[in-house]
């Protein structure tokens, strides 16, 4: 009798645990409902005003802080981010009601605001990429181009990747890759335990990015040599590999020395 009414004292924590558990789950999915609910309020308030009004900018301003608090916006310590982040929030207040600049205003019912917002702000932090290699290739004397990457003492100057006349053409071509990587074969090759870190995102970090070996290392807990072994033995590979189908012989990337 005494073993059916009364349940044992670890049978009593095991509910009291899962309780808790399902209590903090369901803590977290309101606290995520409610931030949304919150944007979305936002939204409405913000459109009941026409564009170009303070009511309307009071409303915006608000949004704007509503979406960095909730940490879904693309985030990257790149040098280009606040000028991309600054043309990403001018893009919400022309098209958030009504399509200014846009094909379609933003449209709660079929994305959230992150969503939305976050493949215009990836488009721009390329655009300034490219802005800033084109500019680098007007003051090119000898129209190599250079890109951040490796530097050994085996690769010979005479190997370098010679510009054709439209240096863009090429970059486009290679970012496209780098960023859609089409055979998977970019992500399959990764640091051993570490899957995140891999050769599209090195590469992401070095030609989009301009970041060092030494901040990718650290920004993944790995030791720099890793992160250049990685680079040596599995990207430049498949660099040269893009190249050559590309119709280049070889290319060079300077910037990134052995560790």
């Amino acid at each position: 009798m005494n073993d059916k009414s009364n349940p044992s004292k670890g049978e009593d924590n095991l509910s009291d645990d899962s309780d808790a558990v399902e209590a903090g789950g369901k803590s977290k999915l309101s606290d995520r409902d409610s931030a949304q609910q919150q944007i979305l309020e936002l939204v409405t308030q913000a459109c009941k005003h026409p564009l170009g009004s303070p009511r309307r900018g009071y409303f915006v301003g608000k949004l704007i802080r509503e979406i960095l608090k909730s940490g879904k916006l693309w985030k990257e310590n790149t040098p280009h981010y606040e000028e991309a982040l600054h043309k990403t929030w001018i893009y919400l207040s022309a098209n958030l009601c009504e399509a200014t600049t846009a094909k379609q205003a933003y449209n709660p019912e079929i994305s959230q605001i992150t969503s939305w917002l976050n493949p215009y702000l990836k488009k721009r932090l390329l655009d300034c990429y490219l802005k800033q290699q084109q500019e680098r290739e007007r003051q090119s004397s000898d129209r190599i181009v250079w890109l951040d990457g490796i530097k050994e003492d085996t690769i010979n100057s005479s190997n370098n990747l010679v510009a054709d006349p439209d240096v863009t053409f090429y970059l486009d071509e290679l970012l496209e890759w780098i960023e859609t990587d089409p055979n998977n074969e970019l992500k399959s090759r990764h640091v051993r335990g570490k899957p995140q870190l891999n050769c599209q995102v090195l590469l992401q970090r070095q030609c989009l990015y301009g970041q060092s070996i030494q901040e990718i290392a650290k920004e993944f807990g790995c030791a720099p040599s890793t992160v250049y072994q990685l680079f040596k033995n599995d990207c430049r590979h498949l660099l040269q590999k893009f190249s050559e189908n590309q119709g280049y012989q070889t290319f060079n990337i300077t910037g990134l020395q052995k560790p």
